[in-house]
């Protein structure tokens, strides 16, 4: 069996197992649609497979440097909550930055814990940040406020206190939110 009927073999058994019912005498219209084409397009199909698997291979050589530099400690003895700090105040200077906040602050009533960092834009808040343990979301009072924000539609991050938390880590997710 060639490299091309394998290929044709696997597509075929992909297409079946993702189409429902209904769809099958058009899967299998296709499925014949490709065939004919692999036939007559052979080398150019063998081109764009190469290019496919290159594409592959250095999305996931990014994203292994991605962990890397996310996960690798960083060695400049500041905490997670100093780094959060220092990124906002130089990657994100346009905005307010309020430690230890109450979730009482945007209407909440009863027991919470603080949001470690509240994040604004002018009295608007933007971001809520828990700089939290590795069971802190177990606790009623963490899951109060999380759904605090969440029901007033604020976005609530966590940053895990005992893990790295570089440089790079936080940025890209602070990007995500602000």
């Amino acid at each position: 069996m060639g490299l091309f009927d394998k290929l044709l073999k696997t597509g075929a058994d992909a297409l079946k197992a993702a189409v429902s019912e209904e769809s099958k005498e058009k899967a299998s219209a296709m499925l014949h649609s490709l065939e004919d084409a692999l036939g007559e397009h052979a080398k150019e199909i063998k081109e764009a497979v190469g290019e496919f698997r290159e594409e592959i291979r250095e999305k996931e050589a990014e994203e292994t440097r991605k962990e890397k530099d996310w996960y690798t400690p960083v060695e400049d003895g500041k905490t997670a909550r100093e780094r959060i700090l220092d990124i906002l105040r130089t990657e994100f200077p346009a905005y307010t930055v309020r430690e230890n906040v109450s979730p009482r602050t945007i209407g909440g009533t009863g027991r919470f814990m603080d949001y470690s960092i509240g994040v604004y834009s002018g009295e608007d808040p933007k971001l809520f940040i828990m700089l939290i343990g590795k069971t802190t979301t177990s606790h009623r009072e963490y899951r109060w406020s999380r759904e605090e924000a969440e029901k007033r539609g604020y976005p609530f991050i966590n940053f895990i206190v005992h893990y790295p938390n570089t440089p790079a880590y936080i940025s890209e997710r602070l990007h995500k939110y602000l």
